[in-house]
């Protein structure tokens, strides 16, 4: 039981840190296409 507790611990937090680094890359993936956009 316990073991199975830390594969879900462990499980979830890979999840967050892909979450945060998708987040972090399409805000600059944003920024970077909007700065075109704007020029035009």
């Amino acid at each position: 039981m316990s073991e199975f507790d830390g594969i879900k611990f462990s499980e979830s937090l890979i999840l967050i840190i892909v979450v945060v680094l998708l987040f972090f890359g399409s805000t600059n993936i944003e920024n970077l296409t909007d700065a075109p956009d704007n020029a035009n």
